[in-house]
């Protein structure tokens, strides 16, 4: 792996962690002040989605040449896929382990395996891609 790319996914991982306080940090004050679980879950989400998208193309792929409402349709197909793969990997290792709320926090773990790399092969190679890379 050529050294810019290692660069670009240590950087992927640093927005992605940012990225995950930050939905985290939305969804709980959301729901401690409303006690609703799927408002704050989606709401926690997009405000997630919006600051990766943002320092994603500006940050780690520095990609703001690109039209940017294709890059977020293309970012937006690369992170559903990539939820998908989470969401899959995460349920099959779920019915693996069984019941209980170590055991999920395990398979939604182990659906981080898979759902970041494909999220930086999506968003490297297809959302942020420039006209002079592979």
């Amino acid at each position: 792996m050529e050294r810019r790319t290692i660069k670009q996914f240590i950087m992927f991982g640093f927005v992605g962690g940012i990225a995950t306080v930050i939905d985290f940090l939305i969804f709980n004050l959301l729901f401690w002040l409303t006690v609703w679980f799927i408002p704050s879950r989606i709401i926690g989400i997009a405000m997630s989605m919006i600051w990766n998208f943002i320092a994603n193309r500006n940050m780690t792929f520095q990609a703001t040449k690109g039209d940017p409402r294709k890059q977020l349709f293309k970012y937006l197909v690369v992170y559903g896929i990539s939820m998908g793969a989470n969401v899959l990997v995460g349920w099959i290792a779920f019915q693996m382990l069984g019941p209980g709320q170590l055991n999920a926090n395990i398979a939604a773990v182990l659906g981080l395996f898979v759902s970041i790399p494909t999220a930086f092969i999506g968003s490297k190679l297809w959302a942020f891609k420039s006209k002079n890379e592979i």
